[in-house]
């Protein structure tokens, strides 16, 4: 393995606007804990949870509904603040979104610009870092030929589909050759053949890159065939339930990875673990 803001803009990059590749960066969490005032009480939105993940690594987190899996995603991204606890990126605090990370959510249609041509929006970043128009041009190209968007550059959002508009979204993320890809439910609003072919994309775009992914999702097959590590978080007051490696390899094919005896028995594991998982006082397995 080789390592303008608005409300329409969901889509978050930083990053520095180079190139070359750099690697993917360690991600550490170490207690966050996010709670809201209710009452004389609180509502406790991510319970303590503590996790660690390699540079480089590809971690799929899921589990039920209200478990904080979006919540955990947004301070790791230093868009939320915790209540407790921090989140480090290379061993330095994350206060703020951080150079070097780029996110992507599950809303593309509102993350685009509608008025902008496809070569705009992926651009976007690279002008915000000051990054000199010949060399926007070249990163954009090569961003959009990533994603299999090359003859798409002048088109504008609103004439492609949601996949390609997908494709737009993380060809924005990819252009600052980001050391970490953080990414809530990227693919749950397309359809299923569209969601393959995107699940693959970001397979090779990860080995070719070498980032740090970070990737919520509520699909448990998306999770065994995306991911090195599934991340299984329950309800308060135990956050991390389990911490599943996919014993699967590098190299992933859609029939014959899916066919595997092994994910078929990852699946029954991971649908057992999430629904205990509901449960606020049940013992899982690491």
């Amino acid at each position: 393995m080789t390592k303008a803001t608005t409300e329409a803009a969901t889509d978050t990059t930083t990053g520095t606007a180079t190139g070359s590749v750099t690697g993917g960066a360690g991600l550490s969490a170490r207690g966050v804990r996010v709670a809201y005032p209710r009452g004389a009480g609180e509502i406790v939105a991510l319970a303590p949870l503590t996790l660690e993940v390699p540079a480089g690594q590809f971690v799929c987190v899921v589990g039920p509904s209200g478990c904080g899996k979006t919540t955990f995603l947004r301070c790791v991204a230093g868009l939320l603040r915790p209540g407790a606890g921090r989140v480090e990126l290379d061993g330095r605090p994350v206060a703020a979104p951080p150079a070097g990370m780029a996110v992507v959510f599950q809303e593309y249609a509102r993350s685009l610009y509608p008025w902008k041509t496809v070569r705009a929006n992926v651009e976007l970043p690279l002008r915000a870092a000051g990054t000199r128009r010949a060399a926007r041009r070249a990163l954009v190209d090569g961003a959009l030929a990533a994603v299999g968007l090359a003859d798409r550059a002048d088109a504008h959002p609103w004439q492609l589909s949601g996949g390609m508009q997908q494709r737009v979204a993380i060809a924005r993320a990819i252009v600052t050759r980001p050391r970490v890809l953080v990414m809530d439910e990227p693919f749950a609003a397309v359809d299923a053949q569209t969601r393959e072919e995107l699940e693959d994309l970001l397979r090779r775009l990860w080995a070719e890159l070498g980032m740090t992914v970070l990737f919520v999702t509520h699909d448990i097959d998306e999770a065994i065939y995306l991911g090195e590590r599934v991340v299984v978080l329950g309800v308060a007051p135990r956050s991390l339930r389990a911490d599943v490696a996919i014993g699967l390899g590098p190299v992933r094919d859609q029939l014959t990875t899916r066919a595997d005896l092994r994910f078929s028995s990852y699946r029954a594991r991971l649908h057992r673990l999430v629904r205990e998982a509901r449960d606020p006082v049940a013992d899982q397995d690491r």
